[in-house]
């Protein structure tokens, strides 16, 4: 099996035609046939059924092509990383996480250490996606939080499934932000029955993940009333702006915090980790021990509500 191969049958799929598709790959279109037969002869499936109406994609061919697209992805990550241009010395670094600032702080303080040439990245993703772009290599390192339990948790059991290991670098309980001005922003402490008036804000996760996937791990059922959102702006706004509230990390940097918000303690049993996650097969580049550090020395400066 080879890339090109790969290229052709995704071609076809799209195009639903051998004849469309080889015009717009300029091959003929009995190459085309003929490359799609030996990757059908190597792997004993049928990718393609064919008729004088086109071709239709059977049930081993969509799943194969759901791998090939996979394979393809990572093939063009690499070559963008080690293509002629990129063999000069830059620099190449990507981290996807969840909603956090202080991540985007930590980001901000490895990029200030930079002297050289580079290419570097930091995308807000929701749970899975993060994962994903780690498997995929579109990522080289993700952060994301979880909910420790009692020997290995759920979250440590996926990740070690699908070959990432983590490096967990904090251990939190449990904070209700609220904007300053909320009713209940002076509490020492509070129960989860005292926020069932109020507004509780999450991110959506979409429906390509189970609920351990929430950003937001301590569920509160008391709450009556739920706003799902997508970013941190909307977040902060909300905050500043109505009686909604969250549960986090109780981690929040100055420069976006501005004493705005305040973290309170959350009466619960349970403990975050916050971990960064990476493939087990590839570690951890210098630069993502770089940026571990920045990210260590932002997380310990930046606890709030303690």
């Amino acid at each position: 099996m080879t890339i090109q191969q790969c290229k052709y049958v995704l071609a076809i799929a799209r195009s639903g035609s051998m004849n469309e598709a080889a015009k717009k790959l300029l091959v003929s279109q009995a190459s085309l046939s003929a490359a799609v037969r030996e990757l059908e002869d190597e792997f004993s499936i049928r990718i393609f059924d064919r008729s004088n109406k086109g071709v239709r994609v059977t049930k081993d061919g969509a799943e194969f092509i759901r791998y090939a697209r996979q394979l393809i992805a990572q093939y063009e990550v690499i070559n963008d990383r080690y293509r002629s241009e990129n063999r000069t010395g830059i620099r190449n670094f990507a981290v996807t996480a969840q909603h956090y600032d202080f991540v985007a702080e930590a980001f901000v303080s490895y990029l200030k250490g930079l002297s050289s040439d580079y290419s570097v990245s930091l995308k807000e993703a929701r749970t899975a996606q993060v994962i994903e772009d780690v498997t995929n290599l579109s990522a080289d390192v993700g952060i994301l939080a979880y909910l420790k339990e009692q020997g290995e948790s759920y979250m440590e059991r996926y990740l070690r499934r699908n070959g990432l290991e983590y490096r967990e670098f904090l251990e939190t309980k449990p904070h209700v932000f609220l904007g300053r001005q909320h009713p209940l922003s002076s509490s020492a402490v509070l129960r989860p029955d005292q926020l069932g008036d109020y507004p509780y804000v999450t991110y959506d996760q979409g429906e390509s993940g189970p609920m351990e996937f929430s950003e937001e791990l301590t569920e509160n059922h008391m709450s009556r009333k739920q706003v799902r959102i997508s970013d941190r702006a909307t977040l902060m706004n909300l905050l500043l702006s109505t009686d909604c509230y969250t549960i986090g990390t109780g981690i929040m940097t100055s420069e976006l915090n501005q004493g705005s918000v305040v973290a309170v303690p959350l009466d619960s049993p349970d403990v975050y980790a916050v971990a960064l996650i990476y493939r087990a097969d590839t570690g951890l580049s210098d630069d993502a021990e770089r940026f571990i550090r920045a990210l260590k020395s932002i997380a310990a400066g930046t606890r709030i509500g303690e």
